[in-house]
């Protein structure tokens, strides 16, 4: 019997939640992330995150009401800093009941991340912005420039790895400029100087007629609650 009741101890411990213990972002149905520490992000589920620093970049889409209208808010990007250890986190969002409230978001987006051990976690927040059109942005790309900065929610652990000079050290340092200089740069300039290429800039008026294309093309391809959102973040 004694025998039986140390076995069932050790199963008992071996399934403890301690031996599968991990960290857990849960996140608000309204809550549409892009990237999670670096990487694209696709899913709507809740995130399994990794131990010590995580970072997400995510949408703020939720409707409300305007003058008795139905308005959908499409927030700008939004990226979140933190420590993660063997808890599970819970991410809260203001209610947006209005279109100040909303501006008010993006501005100064403010949120709450809490876990299962404080009601309060520490984290950094900041606004992924780009000036310009918004459509068919990169946000991997952005956040790569973004974690080589100092601001407040960069990690530079999230960065692309900069790729060492391939010419720094051995033969190939001493014998590459030689091979290079002379011919080349004499036949190129030659070539330019007796070819000289005009570029003629755009007008406005073409520019802005090529953007319009653009916008209708990519709205005729876009589903209907694609072009909601659109529409939305044009009211904006």
């Amino acid at each position: 019997m004694n025998s039986r009741a140390f076995f069932i101890g050790l199963f008992i411990l071996s399934i403890s939640p301690m031996s599968f213990a991990a960290s857990l972002l849960e996140l608000p149905n309204s809550v549409e992330v892009t990237v999670f520490n670096g990487k694209a992000y696709e899913r709507n589920d809740d995130i399994a995150l990794e131990k010590g620093q995580n970072q997400i970049v995510f949408r703020y889409v939720v409707n409300y009401r305007d003058n008795g209208m139905q308005t959908l808010f499409n927030s700008n990007a939004v990226v979140l800093t933190f420590d993660a250890d063997d808890a599970q986190y819970q991410l809260t969002l203001p209610t947006i009941r209005n279109k100040n409230a909303a501006n008010k978001f993006n501005r100064e987006p403010e949120v709450n991340l809490s876990s299962n051990q404080s009601d309060s976690v520490p984290h950094k927040i900041d606004v992924l912005r780009k000036s310009g059109i918004q459509i068919g942005r990169d946000y991997v790309e952005e956040m790569h420039t973004y974690n080589q900065t100092q601001q407040v929610a960069a990690v530079a652990a999230f960065a692309p790895a900069l790729t060492a000079p391939t010419a720094t050290t051995g033969v190939t340092s001493t014998t590459a400029p030689a091979v290079a200089v002379a011919p080349i740069a004499t036949t190129s300039t030659a070539a330019v100087t007796s070819q000289p290429k005009v570029v003629t800039p755009k007008t406005i008026a073409e520019d802005q007629a090529e953007i319009s294309e653009m916008l209708d093309y990519w709205y005729n391809k876009a589903n209907q609650d694609t072009k909601a959102k659109f529409k939305a973040k044009i009211n904006q």
